[in-house]
């Protein structure tokens, strides 16, 4: 007995000849995210600690039941136990529930710094890139004044006109970081706005204005968004600086930088009270710059 064979049965048993894609296919492609991830422990780490710094910042009375502000004088000056994680001060008062009722207010004046840069920086580079001529050279010898004064000299400079607080401390901060922004900003507008697609707009009729909106200014939103992650662990650091040196937020309130400062004239017996605070900002900046890392490179390994 003979069996019929088509022409698609011999084409397809051919010798060869690859496997049409199917759904194995699909899920290896599917699963090239999640297999990165795994191969990036300090991604991991650097998500998780953020997770808990959120929770710390909004939920700060479910990771502790101590008051920051109320201490016990019989309890100063302990050292780390499991009664006091992080240990007391010289008023008795928890360490470790004025760290994490300080995450709050730092973490904020460091995103309102952020955002200040950001809204600023962003705006000056998207019209300089956008429009050329005298109105980019303008722009940016602003921006190169800017950028010839170093960031915390200047943001020192700008919260003494402006007055002490933990709000006037983010604002000076973000001032500081506005050339960063500006720059990134202009040089991706640059980029973008010699593409294809760009000039397509340009010969269907699209205006100056639409082209910048629609297919200009959405284009430069990564870039920026990168810088912006890699700011905040800056803003966080420059925040907790102003604060050290008695411009942030005033006693007793808690706050990373001011509970550093309380603590530093006491390195030597009470090692718990600058090294703790000190750890919370430098774990935040080191999250904050492996994020940022991140959001450029690509999943199949490599920068984008």
């Amino acid at each position: 007995m003979t069996i019929a064979t088509t022409p698609d049965d011999m084409h397809g048993s051919r010798a060869g000849t690859p496997p049409a894609p199917g759904p194995a296919k699909q899920g290896r492609t599917r699963s090239v995210p999640a297999r990165w991830l795994l191969r990036n422990p300090g991604l991991l780490a650097a998500v998780a600690f953020i997770a808990v710094l959120l929770g710390w910042a909004l939920l700060p009375s479910l990771f502790t039941s101590h008051d920051p502000l109320r201490g016990l004088a019989s309890q100063a000056n302990q050292a780390p136990s499991w009664d006091h994680l992080f240990g007391t001060d010289r008023l008795g008062r928890d360490l470790f529930a004025r760290v994490v009722h300080g995450t709050s207010l730092s973490l904020r004046s460091a995103a309102l710094a952020v955002l200040v840069g950001l809204v600023a920086g962003s705006s000056i580079g998207l019209l300089a890139g956008f429009t050329g001529r005298w109105v980019d050279d303008l722009a940016m010898r602003f921006v190169d004044v800017l950028l010839s004064i170093p960031g915390l000299l200047l943001s020192l400079a700008v919260v003494t006109a402006i007055g002490f607080g933990t709000t006037n401390v983010a604002v000076a901060v973000g001032i500081g970081s506005v050339a960063s922004f500006a720059r990134v900003t202009r040089s991706e507008v640059l980029r973008i706005r010699g593409a294809t697609y760009v000039e397509a707009a340009y010969a269907s009729g699209c205006t100056r204005r639409t082209v910048l909106l629609r297919h200009v200014a959405p284009n430069v939103v990564g870039p920026v968004l990168a810088l912006a992650t890699l700011e905040f662990g800056t803003a966080c650091l420059a925040v907790s600086s102003l604060s050290f040196l008695g411009f942030g937020a005033v006693p007793p309130t808690p706050e990373w930088g001011s509970l550093v400062a309380e603590g530093r004239n006491a390195l030597a017996t009470s090692w718990w009270l600058a090294t703790f605070p000190g750890l919370a900002v430098v774990a935040t900046v080191v999250a904050a710059n492996r994020l940022a890392r991140a959001l450029v490179a690509d999943p199949r390994g490599g920068e984008r």
